[in-house]
């Protein structure tokens, strides 16, 4: 290990203030990963990372006026002494090639190294994957695998490499056995990546959830009409067509006791705003949810582009999901299913759709059951709903512009002590990881693999 610099005056168990030698000053950058040995326990390493790197100089002091203010002609460059100082942010202690919690304050006058990935890679003993590798010292981060069933949410501007660090982790999951339903809201992000693709247009939506996609396209008021709808698509037989259904809708409604003004409404809204071609579609639609999920080969894209109605994918999310909590409930065993939305904002947000509830009761109970959720999006606050977001146990989150969402994510800052200059200048590719997965609990900052 090489000697970056020495401990100073003033270290607490959450940080540890350190000068560096002025021939490593070069590797002296934030997020670096470093090792503090403490000259009183000499068979302990703390593992940290560098923040706040702040250059220092005794002559020309911030807050006292020297005459090189006025007249910076004097300053002879022969007598400056310019240093770099930094914190050292400590995250866990190696004790005989174990991991533990840091418990003792570093003394003054210890070394601290630059650690490279083999000083880490001993240490960590588990069910792990791995989807990047630490920016500077090319530690491979294992994550817990065990964790991704507390949920798992990745967030960050476009063009940072979502879809890859995704894809990533995809790839990890299904090599570990995990069974992987990607939902491609674009479909060119996954789709052509993988070989077993179903088209969209195939899945057959259920009854149930078929009532409220027709109440969204035709706007009808779901607490109004939603009944009449409901028991309408269960009931109807047959080839589907637009004026069928309306026929078997309006029989259903008197029978019912329905108001005349009430059927006339219902029918004049789905001649005017529903097309012919999406009751035609359903005809062709002929793969059950619960075929979807019998699928041996993992991971399996559905691709949702095939349809252009945001409702109707909706109701396709939404009915893989629940076909899976009714497949566990039923056989009263876990499953080891993990969920992928992608673009989640069309799928989770603040207001009411389809497939939000599904989502929410996964990401609320689905850990009991083996179900779990990956969320990706360009944005935390304000796409995503907060009850879900409070339930994922792991975030990756690379640069964020909103306001709001720094915000978000500032119990993470705070916690380790990141700068939000640093997550500003993120480049594609760079993502702080947090939360249950990662072994060291708190954000670390790594580069995702190269993949298609």
């Amino acid at each position: 290990m090489a000697e970056l610099g020495i401990v100073v005056s003033g270290a607490t168990i959450g940080s540890i203030p350190v000068q560096i030698y002025r021939s490593a000053e070069r590797h002296a950058v934030e997020e670096q990963l470093v090792g503090v040995v403490d000259r009183e326990n000499p068979g302990e390493v703390v593992v940290g990372f560098l923040r706040r790197i702040t250059k220092l100089e005794p002559v020309m002091r911030d807050r006292v006026r020297t005459p090189y203010v006025d007249r910076p002609e004097m300053v002879d460059y022969g007598i400056l002494l310019p240093y770099t100082s930094a914190i050292v942010k400590p995250y866990v202690a190696i004790r005989e090639g174990r991991i533990g919690e840091v418990t003792n304050v570093v003394t003054p006058g210890s070394k601290v190294y630059l650690l490279d990935a083999s000083a880490l890679e001993n240490a960590f003993r588990g069910d792990y994957i791995y989807v990047g590798v630490h920016k500077y010292s090319g530690w491979a981060l294992p994550l817990d695998v065990r964790y991704v069933t507390h949920h798992v949410g990745v967030f960050g501007a476009t063009g940072m490499g979502k879809s890859r660090l995704v894809k990533a982790l995809i790839n990890e999951l299904a090599a570990k056995g995990f069974r992987v339903v990607v939902f491609d809201h674009t479909g060119v992000d996954y789709a052509p990546y993988y070989n077993t693709v179903v088209k969209s247009t195939e899945v057959k939506i259920p009854p149930n959830i078929l009532a409220s996609v027709i109440a969204k396209v035709a706007q009808l008021q779901w607490q109004t009409h939603g009944e009449y709808l409901e028991i309408a698509t269960m009931t109807y037989e047959g080839r589907w067509t637009k004026e069928g259904f309306i026929a078997h809708l309006r029989r259903v409604m008197k029978r019912l006791n329905a108001r005349d003004s009430t059927i006339e409404k219902v029918e004049l809204y789905l001649k005017q705003l529903v097309n012919s071609s999406f009751f035609e579609e359903l005809n062709s639609r002929i793969k059950s949810p619960e075929d979807i999920l019998s699928i041996e080969a993992t991971p399996v894209v559905i691709d949702l582009s095939f349809d252009t109605d945001l409702s109707v994918k909706q109701a396709i999310v939404a009915s893989v999901i629940e076909a899976a909590w009714a497949q566990v409930k039923r056989e009263k065993t876990q499953a080891k299913i993990v969920f992928v939305v992608d673009e989640a904002q069309n799928y989770a947000p603040q207001t009411w759709t389809i497939s939000k509830d599904a989502i929410e009761t996964t990401v609320r109970e689905g850990r009991k059951w083996g179900l779990s959720m990956i969320l990706a999006s360009q944005r935390i606050v304000g796409d995503i709903d907060p009850s879900i977001r409070a339930n994922l146990g792991t975030i990756f989150f690379s640069r964020l512009t909103a306001p709001t969402d720094i915000r978000e994510i500032s119990t993470y800052l705070d916690l380790a002590d990141i700068n939000e200059s640093v997550l500003a200048q993120l480049q594609p590719r760079e993502f702080f990881v947090a939360g249950l997965m990662n072994p060291l609990r708190r954000p670390i900052l790594i580069k995702t693999k190269e993949v298609p």
